[in-house]
């Protein structure tokens, strides 16, 4: 557990908004309403929580690898720039 230091400004909204919770019938205690707005955060931001549980090969670009198509050409990566802007052997 750690802890963290707010400022009076945003102390003071903290505990305007615990209050508002709390007369809607939400009570919430600041250190649960401060980590549900970490959490709320983390999923707006797209970030998982458990994030070191993802694997690359649960990505959509990585599966899709599989469906790109074959061009027949060996040594593509190395002659991507000879393919791609059509350059000559003397440029």
């Amino acid at each position: 557990m750690s802890t963290i230091r707010i400022d009076k400004k945003h102390l003071k909204i903290l505990d305007k908004l615990i209050s508002h919770l709390t007369l809607r019938g939400n009570k919430i205690t600041k250190k649960d309403l401060v980590a549900k707005l970490i959490e709320e955060a983390m999923i707006a931001e797209g970030l998982e929580e458990n994030e070191s549980t993802f694997s690359i090969l649960d990505d959509h670009a990585w599966k899709g690898l599989d469906d790109v198509f074959e061009l027949g050409i060996e040594d593509l990566s190395e002659k991507v720039d000879e393919f791609l802007y059509q350059l000559n052997e003397e440029e």
